[in-house]
């Protein structure tokens, strides 16, 4: 594992180049994509640069929320010792279901305030979701954060970290997660090539990793997840995470039965 790079004299971590290596991926699917489609559209572009932003203040958001009843033990040391206190609560730790949720209410103020067909806009930018999403899981097992429980034949060590416990086997829950996030993009990518109605790839993308997440969770072994009573915080979103998803499909079955042969919808 390699929690930072050693890159012309300085250190650079490990996940946030890997976390930029996905937006860059990201970026170029896009552009291959307008490529075979043979247009360019600057609404695509800007969507996705907003629901980046979006995805960064709900992540950061929903960590702070998390991590409020530390916030008020350490608040004495926002004076004392401020750049520790930001480094530790304000510029580093991040949540993914605050960050998923972030982009798509983002992309959806986008589609409104623009006129836009959502559902179209979801067809094009949603690979890009489970692609970013897998090159930082990759992130997360080579800084050693997010790791999962002992285990002494599957497990692997993670001498390095300045996080994770560096004697015990640990499970590469990430790399199972990242794993996943990379066929969940297969599978969106050929979707939305496939011109799929962007509620269903939503569907599908939400009922997937909400169940997979949730189970996913028991493999944890980190504690600064947050719990509520028996479920880690990640598990009870998992939970109507999946629901929504189902009721997305559902709702994309209703819309495409009386509008079999209709026109697609013009971003797609």
């Amino acid at each position: 594992m390699l929690p930072e790079l050693h890159i012309l004299g300085r250190s650079v971590p490990t996940y946030g180049l890997l976390a930029m290596t996905g937006v860059l991926a990201a970026l170029l699917y896009l552009k291959l994509e307008e490529r075979r489609l043979q247009e360019s559209n600057a609404d695509i572009d800007l969507a996705f640069l907003y629901s980046l932003i979006g995805a960064f203040i709900g992540a950061k958001l929903l960590s702070i929320i998390t991590s409020l009843p530390d916030i008020r033990a350490a608040w004495p040391f926002l004076v004392k010792t401020p750049a520790a206190f930001l480094q530790n609560y304000l510029l580093s730790g991040f949540v993914f279901y605050g960050g998923l949720y972030g982009a798509l209410l983002v992309c959806l103020l986008y589609a409104k305030h623009e006129r836009l067909d959502f559902a179209a806009l979801l067809c094009r930018l949603l690979p890009t979701l489970a692609l970013i999403h897998g090159f930082g899981r990759v992130g997360c097992f080579l800084t050693g954060c997010c790791y999962g429980i002992p285990h002494p034949t599957l497990g692997v060590i993670l001498p390095n970290s300045a996080i994770a416990p560096h004697d015990v086997p640990l499970l590469p829950v990430q790399l199972y997660e990242a794993a996943l996030e990379f066929l969940l993009f297969a599978v969106l990518a050929r979707m939305g090539r496939k011109q799929k109605d962007g509620y269903a790839m939503l569907g599908v993308y939400l009922l997937t990793y909400g169940i997979a997440r949730f189970f996913l969770e028991f493999c944890r072994g980190d504690a600064y997840r947050g719990f509520i009573g028996p479920l880690s915080l990640s598990q009870a979103i998992s939970l109507p995470t999946a629901l929504l998803g189902l009721f997305l499909l559902l709702y994309a079955a209703r819309r495409r039965q009386p509008s079999e042969g209709a026109v697609k919808p013009p971003l797609c």
